[in-house]
């Protein structure tokens, strides 16, 4: 990756619905030549996927937090499917150290999500969990 590729990197991070023309003329490149390198970048993994944040009236996200939950089950992608199968669960990420998951879950209330960590806790699959509540969340 050289200096054009990490420039495109960080104005797609800004904003991943720029043009390729916008992104070009950001970066001094031909629409053309910014196609190739995007694809490029997706290709060999550097860029991973494209997303939308969305706040949905209905689900309320008023209570935001962090779910570490320690799994016990011969097939964790299943376990996985079936988190992000609920409506409060919008990310599970797999990670290291003393849990096996990190979920994103989203609640319009602190019974709710209350409700919503007992449900998960209820699980045979489910060992333990540990919950972070987002007070705050700062981006990039």
């Amino acid at each position: 990756m050289d200096r054009t590729d990490e420039q495109l990197v960080a104005l797609l991070r800004r904003d991943a619905r720029l043009s390729m023309a916008a992104l070009g003329r950001s970066v001094g490149l031909s629409r053309t030549a910014t196609l190739a390198r995007v694809r490029r970048l997706e290709e060999t993994g550097v860029i991973t996927g494209y997303r939308a944040d969305v706040a949905l009236p209905s689900a309320g996200a008023g209570h935001v937090a962090r779910v570490a939950i320690q799994v016990r089950t011969p097939d964790v992608r299943v376990y996985v499917r079936r988190l992000l199968s609920l409506a409060e669960v919008s990310q599970v990420e797999s990670v290291a150290g003393e849990y096996d998951l990190l979920a994103r879950v989203a609640a319009p209330s602190a019974a709710e999500l209350d409700v919503l960590l007992d449900r998960i806790a209820s699980w045979r699959e489910t060992v333990t969990t540990t919950s972070f509540v987002v007070l705050r969340q700062h981006d990039v």
